[in-house]
């Protein structure tokens, strides 16, 4: 008689383990990423015993009633909500985010609540950071697991690599051009284009490519930066142009392909103007376009400038204004600025000149073009490498079309996270750079893990190492979305309304027991 009481108590005890189960999940209905729990009851026994009658099992079992033996989570995916937070991420299939504390411990959790902090840390709302591959420039995967760090800026990169790409066409229609090429003179070339490349400081510079058809199916290329012819380099050997070959059906002959009109280079050329009137005489007669004045000291002080020939006889800054003149037939340089009493003004430059008529074969793909240096020894010299692989020549209008892979420093803007787990910063300068790849671990039996409150997990033992793959490979990254809670509530409403009948069952069982034992007690009466 006394163990009904028992028995009804482990009920009551049981099915109030529930309603606190149903109360938890209730109460993170709207918790990011949290996981449903499930209550497992198991049963009790009072009495078991088994006798046998003619061989055959007689089975005596009383029950003790039941108890919460432990609780399920419900890993399945959860709802996803748009916030328009690009560093917001859910994730849409398996996996867990992996985010680090400053002790180094390593926890699990679905919920992608997180911000860059001052020193460009992914971190989540509990300041753990977030754990990833940092990517090298060419967008692979670079050391091992870390935090990953979004820098604030993106330091300049000079360009090296200069690529002319489909549908970039000369057209074969236009005259053939018999002059010698003078950038100064626009019935010397058929075309010319420009675009901007940069020194190792990030400075911009303008880079333009003249083309002049010298025959049929036959092209010069002059490539100048900053109005200064920039001459090619075979092994040492400098040429003043590139010389294009097309077979008859447009494409490049790439076994015809020459550096032509062999030159040579004075660099860094210094010299005075010991009349005080302003005018320098260089060495050597310069090839029109390639004077290029590096500096200048004006009564012993020093000037760095940019100044060039125009190849039409004007001395140029860099915002196109006239400086000096320079006759081509004398290498006389006039300066009018250092037209005073000094004697002791200097300029530097570097030229061009001792045209020949010779030519070297050079691979289309691997055209070294040697540059000068802006900045007078403060930074490596524009020298490219280029590709003219793809220039077709048909009967259609000239476009140009290339590639370079310089850019100045960069300020970060935002940051934007792909499907794939690439977290990518977005520059002032213009540059979407790929800084990092998510990881995402896994575990063969999710039940090892344990919450550990603030949407954390952690395996129950640290000998269970999960499965990590970056992001993408078992889940897609959803950036601007939440994974939100996978309650039911409707189906929590139920199994609150089921716990509460099942405790007032229990309940009423202890009532009956304390009638029937009152009764008992009654018959001595």
């Amino acid at each position: 008689m006394i163990q009904s009481f028992y028995t009804g108590n482990a009920g009551l005890g049981a099915n109030r383990e529930w309603l606190s189960v149903i109360s938890d999940n209730i109460a993170n209905v709207n918790t990011v990423g949290f996981k449903a729990e499930r209550a497992n009851f198991e049963d009790l026994i009072s009495k078991s015993l088994t006798t046998f009658a003619n061989g055959s099992p007689k089975n005596y079992e009383i029950g003790g009633g039941s108890f919460v033996g432990s609780t399920t989570k419900d890993f399945s995916q959860g709802s996803l909500m748009n916030t328009n937070t690009p560093t917001d991420l859910a994730l849409d299939g398996e996996g867990f985010f992996m985010v680090q504390d400053n002790q180094g411990l390593t926890y699990y959790t679905r919920a992608g609540q997180f911000r860059t902090n001052a020193e460009g840390d992914l971190i989540n709302l509990n300041g753990q950071k977030l754990l990833g591959w940092m990517l090298d420039r060419n967008g692979n995967i670079s050391g091992a697991i870390r935090s990953i760090n979004v820098p604030n800026s993106m330091e300049p990169a000079q360009t090296t690599q200069i690529a002319f790409k489909e549908p970039t066409n000369l057209d074969s229609r236009v005259n053939v051009i018999s002059a010698p090429f003078n950038p100064g003179d626009s019935t010397t070339f058929n075309y010319v284009n420009s675009f901007t490349t940069y020194d190792s400081l990030g400075n911009p510079h303008i880079t333009s490519y003249y083309f002049q058809r010298t025959g049929t199916n036959t092209w010069n290329v002059y490539k100048l930066i900053d109005g200064t012819i920039s001459p090619v380099d075979v092994g040492g050997t400098l040429y003043k142009s590139v010389r294009l070959s097309f077979n008859s059906d447009g494409t490049l002959d790439v076994n015809n392909i020459y550096a032509d009109t062999q030159v040579s280079l004075a660099s860094n050329e210094t010299q005075g103007d010991t009349a005080t009137d302003g005018y320098f005489t260089l060495s050597n007669l310069p090839v029109r376009g390639s004077v290029h004045i590096k500096s200048y000291s004006d009564s012993g002080t020093p000037y760095i400038v940019n100044w060039h020939d125009d190849g039409a006889g004007n001395i140029i800054d860099e915002n196109g204004e006239v400086v000096g003149s320079i006759d081509y037939t004398t290498g006389q340089i006039r300066i009018p600025l250092l037209e005073d009493t000094d004697n002791t003004d200097q300029i530097t430059v570097d030229y061009l000149y001792n045209e020949t008529a010779a030519m070297a074969a050079v691979d289309p793909t691997q055209v070294t073009f040697s540059g000068y240096d802006p900045n007078n020894g403060a930074a490596v010299p524009l020298t490219t490498t280029e590709n003219f692989k793809e220039i077709r020549q048909v009967a259609s209008d000239f476009i140009f079309y290339a590639q370079q892979d310089g850019y100045a420093k960069g300020d970060l803007l935002s940051v934007a996270v792909s499907e794939d787990g690439i977290v990518k910063g977005v520059y002032s300068n213009g540059q979407v750079k790929d800084i990092a790849r998510i990881a995402i671990a896994t575990f063969k039996d999710k039940e090892i893990l344990v919450r550990k409150g603030n949407n954390l997990y952690l395996p129950n033992s640290q000998t269970y190492t999960p499965i990590i793959v970056p992001g993408g490979v078992i889940s897609k990254i959803r950036s601007g979305f939440l994974e939100l809670s996978n309650v039911d509530i409707s189906r929590e409403f139920i199994n609150l309304i089921t716990a509460q009948r099942a405790y007032q069952a229990n309940a009423r069982t202890i009532t009956t027991s304390d009638q029937v034992l009152q009764e008992t007690m009654n018959i001595k009466r």
